[in-house]
């Protein structure tokens, strides 16, 4: 099985992935359904850990964190000099604003939910 590549989709799919199991515990905790919630430590800490493998797997690429389009002649310096270099950087700010808005989106779906349910 290949690595997981970082692309604009993974990033989505892996921001609402990270929000909607947040959200759904935040709505059961808050109706009474369940006692765990994300301010409980071990849930907090298994989250937070979630989401930053996932933004290193999904979102960052773990092939690309010494990028050759980064690389300078001072041996462990990385940092844009030409264009390819500059082209991937704003690649990479571009999958972390989509996976930013995956996180919107799932929030944002489930609070509508969460609002429907109060309502019947």
């Amino acid at each position: 099985m290949p690595f997981p590549r970082a692309s604009s989709n993974s990033a989505f799919i892996v921001g609402i992935s990270l929000s909607a199991p947040t959200y759904l515990l935040y709505i059961l905790k808050a109706s009474g359904l369940s006692a765990y919630g994300v301010d409980n430590p071990e849930v907090f800490a298994g989250i937070v850990t979630y989401g930053l493998l996932t933004l290193l797997l999904f979102v960052i690429d773990i092939r690309s964190l010494a990028p050759k389009a980064l690389k300078t002649s001072i041996p462990w310096v990385y940092f844009p000099t030409n264009q390819a270099g500059w082209n991937y950087l704003f690649r990479l700010l571009g999958r972390v604003l989509v996976w930013l808005l995956g996180i919107a989106t799932g929030a944002g779906l489930l609070a509508a939910l969460q609002y429907l349910m109060k309502l019947f």
